[in-house]
């Protein structure tokens, strides 16, 4: 009976102390400085790919010597969005099971490295294999990063911050773009430096943030013991679909732009710069209807798309192109913030982590078909490009309508 007594009273000791922690951790008011480091820790993964596009010419110059460099040079920049796509789920499963911010910290610090390690390499496979270590770490980034962003704000302050988060990754990019450019006129090897940026986030992400823990009382539209895969099958569904319009403008405006009469990569990016304008109008027009239906938010997305890239396709003039490219751009803007709030509203905490993790495979799965479905389309159609990008237009023009079929529905 001493024993039984003794090992009660040290279990209720053990989750005594435990209870106590939580209390402490919840009395820790998330705020605007946990929101924008959480923010610019997301914008990590868009070098991946940024810091190497002003560069390709002179990688495939460089390593022109290896037999297979018109293989690896593409393997080399696709990487980290396959590694993105495939490991999300074991992060998120990770980050549910052993906590957030202890692999994300760890996730981020390896990031620095692998990152920076082709600053002082060269050879070609080494660099690749760093790359693929470089993927891994931005699937954790990515999927920790949104997460926590679920846990630590709700409602309409999480959507607020969403917003933001899809306003700044334009910027970032175009900034990054711009920098890494600056940084290939001493080389090669110059734009690997900015993965060096990731040891100021790892030190504001170690002294700013905290591991988070369930509050009680707080339920999602779908909490409860198991994982909602019925749900999160029809979000990744919507996403994937999405993630095929959403990549269209953004991989095929350069090669609409030089269609349409550009003929230096100056003028092209110059006029993608303007069309990616779009991006935080778009950011901005979320916070306007964050309180409006999931529906709604959808139908204008697909409305967006539907118009823009039409408009890239059948619309003659480099006016006319940016301009289009400009509206689906809104479209953008509108959407992650839509589909990342869909799907953090489904899912309780215990399994939050795993379902951003499925979120980000269904999406980046959408930017690994694009290419691949504009080029079925290009090879079926008379009118090359210009009509396989029109062609997405109208599928997205059938979304919205049967977007808007359902709404009608759901408000009769």
């Amino acid at each position: 009976m001493e024993r039984t007594a003794l090992k009660n009273g040290a279990d209720v000791e053990k989750y005594g102390a435990k209870a106590e922690a939580s209390d402490a951790t919840q009395s820790r008011q998330a705020g605007a400085l946990q929101a924008i480091v959480l923010v610019f820790t997301t914008q990590l993964p868009i070098m991946g790919i940024i810091s190497i596009v002003p560069i390709i010419p002179l990688l495939i110059q460089h390593f022109s010597a290896h037999p297979q460099v018109a293989m690896l040079i593409p393997l080399m920049i696709a990487a980290p969005s396959l590694c993105i796509a495939v490991l999300s789920p074991l992060a998120g499963f990770l980050a549910d099971r052993v906590g957030r911010r202890r692999l994300l910290l760890i996730a981020v610090l390896l990031y620095s490295v692998f990152g920076f390690l082709p600053f002082v390499l060269d050879d070609l496979p080494t660099i690749i294999a760093t790359r693929f270590c470089l993927g891994v770490c931005e699937a954790f980034i990515m999927t920790i990063a949104n997460t926590l962003m679920g846990d630590l704000f709700q409602a309409q302050t999480r959507k607020k911050w969403l917003a933001v988060q899809s306003a700044v990754g334009s910027v970032s990019a175009t900034t990054l773009l711009f920098i890494a450019g600056m940084l290939g006129n001493y080389g090669w090897q110059g734009p690997f430096a900015l993965y060096l940026l990731a040891l100021p986030m790892f030190l504001l992400l170690l002294t700013c943030t905290w591991e988070p823990a369930p509050v009680v009382g707080q339920h999602s539209e779908a909490s409860g013991a198991r994982f909602p895969f019925k749900v999160m099958l029809g979000i990744c569904a919507v996403t994937l679909f999405c993630a095929l319009l959403y990549y269209v403008e953004v991989l095929q405006i350069s090669s609409v732009l030089s269609l349409s009469g550009l003929d230096t990569p100056a003028k092209i990016g110059f006029a993608s710069g303007i069309a990616g304008i779009g991006v935080p109008i778009g950011a901005l027009l979320f916070s306007l209807l964050s309180k409006r239906s999931l529906r709604l938010q959808l139908l204008i997305n697909f409305a967006l798309f539907a118009v823009g890239l039409y408009g890239m396709g059948n619309l003659g003039g480099i006016t006319a192109v940016v301009s289009s490219a400009f509206v689906a751009q809104i479209g953008c803007g509108l959407l992650i913030p839509t589909l990342l709030t869909w799907c953090l509203g489904q899912l309780a905490y215990e399994h939050r982590g795993k379902g951003i993790g499925v979120w980000h495979t269904a999406f980046f799965l959408g930017q690994f078909l694009s290419p691949f479905v504009i080029s079925i389309l290009t090879m079926r159609s008379a009118g090359g490009l210009l009509a396989a990008v029109s062609s997405l237009g109208v599928l997205a023009a059938i979304g919205a309508l049967i977007t808007a079929m359902t709404l009608r529905r759901r408000t009769t």
